[in-house]
C-alpha cells in the first residue's frame, strides 16, 4: 500500500473530528476524558511468527504523551542514585526491598507490578528484578529493556530527568500471532501538528522494520479511543481505473 503524508494528515484530522458526540436535535458534545490515539496497521505477505520478521521493540515520539501525573514510574538503584531519587520525591527501591519481595507470595508480586506504568532499573541490579519479579514483568510488558529496543535500563551518568523524558515519549510496538500493530501516537488535547508528527514518525518506523516495506502494508486505519478507526486512502495516483493496484 502506497502511503503518503497528505492521506496520513486528512484520516487524523476526519478521526479527531469523529470523536465528536453528536446526537439529532442536540449540540454536538465532547466526551469528558482526554482521548488517545491510536494508529493500526493490518500486514500482509509477512509471517509475523518468525522470529526475523517480529517487531518488539520501545520507540521515542517526537513529541511527549504523557504528563507526569498520567505515568506511574518506578526506579530499582542503588547507592547514591537511591539518594538522588528520593530527594526527587520518585517512586525508588533497591537491593533489599526485592529481597524482601521475593520472599512474598504470588498475589502480592503481581500486585507491585500492576500499581506502576513502567520500571527503570540500573544494570547491576537487573538480575536481582528478573529473578524477583521477571515472570510478572515479563506477562505485562515492563521488564525493563536495554538500548535500542527499550529505555528501561539506566546507563552510566544518564541524567534523571532525561529518563523521565523518554518514558513520557515512548511506544511499545510488538506483532502477536496475527499479522496486525496497533500502538498509541498521541492525545486529542495534544497540538494537531505534535499529534501528526507522531504519527508519521510511528509509521515511518513500522514501514523501516517490514521486510517490504509498504509492500507488506494492506491497511492503515487512525482512532482515538471511543471514535470509528478512518481508513487512510491511498493517493489516487497510485490507483487504476478505481481499483487499487
Amino acid at each position: 500500500m502506497i502511503v503518503e503524508e497528505k492521506q496520513l494528515e486528512s484520516a487524523l484530522q476526519q478521526a479527531i473530528d469523529n470523536s465528536v458526540l453528536e446526537k439529532k436535535g442536540k449540540k454536538a458534545k465532547e466526551r469528558n476524558f482526554d482521548e488517545t490515539l491510536d494508529l493500526i496497521i493490518n500486514l500482509r505477505d509477512v509471517d509475523v511468527r518468525n522470529p526475523n520478521y517480529k517487531i518488539d521493540r520501545e520507540f521515542l515520539l517526537p513529541n511527549s504523551i504523557y504528563d507526569k501525573k498520567d505515568l506511574s514510574i518506578v526506579f530499582v538503584a542503588k547507592g547514591d542514585m537511591v539518594v538522588e531519587l528520593q530527594d526527587k520525591k520518585y517512586d525508588v527501591i533497591d537491593d533489599k526491598y526485592l529481597s524482601e519481595l521475593d520472599k512474598k507470595d504470588v498475589k502480592a508480586k503481581k500486585k507491585f507490578v500492576k500499581k506502576y506504568d513502567a520500571f527503570v532499573c540500573q544494570a547491576p541490579l537487573m538480575r536481582n528484578i528478573a529473578k524477583t519479579l521477571g515472570r510478572y514483568l515479563g506477562q505485562s510488558g515492563k521488564m525493563p529493556k536495554p538500548q535500542p529496543k527499550g529505555y528501561g535500563i539506566i546507563r552510566p551518568d544518564e541524567e534523571i530527568e532525561r529518563i523521565i523524558d523518554n518514558f513520557r515519549r515512548r511506544i511499545k510496538l510488538r506483532t502477536r500471532r496475527t499479522p496486525m500493530l496497533q500502538t498509541k501516537f498521541g492525545k486529542k488535547s495534544m497540538d494537531f501538528k505534535e499529534n501528526f508528527e507522531n504519527l508519521k514518525s510511528v509509521y515511518n518506523l513500522i514501514e523501516s522494520q517490514l521486510p517490504n516495506g509498504q509492500g507488506n502494508v494492506r491497511s492503515i486505519y487512525v482512532k482515538t479511543t471511543m471514535g470509528k478507526p478512518v481508513k487512510v486512502q491511498e493517493p489516487k495516483s497510485s490507483r487504476k481505473g478505481g481499483k487499487r493496484r
